[in-house]
């Protein structure tokens, strides 16, 4: 699955649910789906907030994901100015480690063209002595959100 979206707050939420659809497909747990959209939400916040900050306009997001014998990876990439410290910045600061603590690997590249974090996702193995139900069948029930509203990342706002 590609995605190329404006790098908008409105963006996040479609990326996120185009990935949980890919998850929901694999049978996944109800918990792996929520550590996928968590941290494809972080992913795609971080560009919002700070890849395009010198920029007049917004600049392209670009997700990527691929999903292959139960392992999913995500690569959410820019073409902004690359990682920098903020002393202004609008999040605590937390976006990596929050990715890391629900994926397998987070790996973080940037060339001087693009930036890319590349999110990697076990979804065999993710929580599979929870005994829990399949997303796909929890999802299936009527009027149920796409992710749970408590376990998707925060809205991008504006700060005054």
């Amino acid at each position: 699955m590609r995605l190329t979206l404006p790098a908008t707050a409105e963006s996040v939420p479609v990326a996120r649910h185009e990935v949980a659809r890919l998850v929901r497909a694999s049978g996944a747990s109800e918990r792996a789906l929520a550590d996928v959209a968590l941290a494809v939400s972080e992913a795609c916040t971080n560009v919002v907030l700070h890849a395009y900050r010198d920029h007049d306009v917004p600049g392209t997001l670009s997700l990527d994901a691929t999903l292959h014998d139960g392992e999913l990876e995500v690569v959410v990439s820019d073409e902004g100015s690359g990682v920098h410290p903020r002393d202004d910045s609008p999040g605590l600061g937390m976006g990596m480690a929050l990715m890391a603590a629900v994926a397998t690997g987070v790996q973080l590249d940037h060339d001087g063209a693009a930036t890319r974090v590349r999110l990697t996702f076990d979804l065999r193995l993710a929580h599979a002595d929870t005994g829990e139900q399949p997303a796909e069948s929890v999802a299936a029930e009527p009027g149920r959100p796409l992710v749970d509203a408590d376990r998707s990342a925060p809205q991008v706002t504006d700060r005054d």
